[in-house]
C-alpha cells in the first residue's frame, strides 16, 4: 500500500463491536465492492469482510440509521454515509446536485463522496427542500458530518 492509501484507511486497535461490522459491510455493499481487509500487525489483529452482491436490478440494503433531526429546526441532517472528499457537483457537469430550495426526494443523489477514484453516492434521506448546504466542496469529511439540511415536506 502506498502512503496516501494508508492515510486513508483508519488504524484500529481492538476489534469493533458487531453493530459496526454489520454497518462496514452495509457500506460495502452499497459500494459495490466484495471485500475489504483490516490488519494491525502490532496488535494481532485482523479483520476480513466479505458480502456477496446483489443481483443486477436489486436495490442495496438500506442505511443501518435513520438520519437525526437537526436540533429542533424542523430540518433533517444529510450525513455523510462513509468518509471522502466531498463532491457537491458531478465530476461531469457544472450544475450542483442539490443547492439550497432545490427540491430533493428521498433517495436523489445529493453529493459524492471521493477516495482516490472510488465515487460513494449520498443520498437525501427524506423528500424536502434544500435549506443549508454546510460542507464545503473539496474538504474531507469524516463518518456522520453534515453535508445539509432538508426541511421534509
Amino acid at each position: 500500500m502506498n502512503n496516501r492509501s494508508e492515510q486513508l484507511v483508519p488504524h484500529f486497535d481492538r476489534m469493533p463491536d458487531p453493530d459496526q461490522i454489520v454497518q462496514m459491510a452495509t457500506w460495502l455493499a452499497q459500494a459495490g465492492l466484495e471485500s475489504l481487509e483490516l490488519t494491525n500487525e502490532a496488535a494481532g489483529l485482523r479483520l476480513r469482510l466479505c458480502v456477496e452482491q446483489a443481483a443486477p436490478g436489486v436495490a442495496p440494503p438500506a442505511p443501518v440509521a435513520a438520519p437525526p433531526p437537526d436540533g429542533g429546526a424542523g430540518t433533517v441532517a444529510a450525513t455523510a454515509p462513509y468518509f471522502g472528499h466531498l463532491c457537491l457537483t458531478h465530476p461531469l457537469r457544472d450544475a450542483p446536485f442539490a443547492p439550497v430550495g432545490a427540491k430533493v426526494a428521498q433517495g436523489d443523489v445529493i453529493a459524492l463522496l471521493t477516495l482516490e477514484t472510488l465515487q460513494l453516492s449520498v443520498v437525501a434521506p427524506v423528500t424536502g427542500t434544500v435549506t443549508e448546504v454546510v460542507a464545503q466542496p473539496g474538504v474531507l469529511l469524516g463518518y456522520g458530518a453534515t453535508i445539509m439540511h432538508i426541511r421534509p415536506d
